[in-house]
């Protein structure tokens, strides 16, 4: 059954390409290692990110596998909305002691992640540093005291303070014991793979 019956018109079709391509060029991934991973050919894949041709459902189970990403997500498009309410925030675990983390983007969405973190004294990542992939990892303390530790120094944060740097640089970060319990928004672009993360 091809996608373009289930959606009716062209309009649609051309919407998922560029949703394709999207979420592809957003995981710096070229249309040739999308063709090698979903065993489509670079020259299908072309015509459907640019709505010239439709694909099957098998075939965009394929590209959705390939891009580890579920199928639904190739039907969204710019004016798809994800709103998360106070208090309905999705827990995530990323690793860590005496930390409760969130995630405030939805796992969909490759291009940036941002993480709310709430830390209670002594908390924190542990103490063997560790890298990220990435391009730029931001963090803001909203309340509380945050050390980050890398191997050339400690940063501490303390309520309001911002720090960007990059996610490859090894760190590993504490709230002190003597520290109030702390609240951190974590920034991370692009998002981390599944795989990938840590905290």
């Amino acid at each position: 059954m091809a996608v373009s019956a289930h959606m009716g018109e062209s309009e649609p079709a051309a919407a998922v390409g560029l949703r394709i391509r999207a979420v592809r060029k957003a995981q710096r991934m070229t249309i040739e290692s999308l063709a090698e991973a979903s065993g489509l050919t670079k020259s299908f894949l072309s015509k459907v990110e640019r709505g010239r041709s439709t694909a099957s459902v098998a075939a965009l189970l394929r590209v959705s596998e390939a891009l580890g990403i579920p199928l639904s997500n190739l039907f969204e498009t710019t004016a798809t909305r994800s709103v998360i309410r106070a208090g309905e925030y999705p827990a995530i675990s990323f690793g860590g002691h005496a930390i409760s983390e969130y995630l405030l983007t939805p796992q969909s969405e490759r291009r940036i992640q941002v993480l709310l973190s709430k830390i209670a004294p002594g908390g924190g990542s542990g103490s063997e540093p560790y890298p990220l992939p990435g391009e730029v990892e931001f963090v803001f303390v909203v309340d509380g005291l945050l050390e980050v530790h890398f191997a050339d120094g400690i940063v501490s944060l303390e309520s309001g303070d911002a720090l960007t740097f990059d996610p490859a640089s090894p760190r590993a970060f504490l709230v002190p014991h003597s520290a109030p319990k702390t609240t951190v928004l974590w920034m991370i672009c692009p998002a981390l793979p599944h795989t990938a993360a840590k905290r």
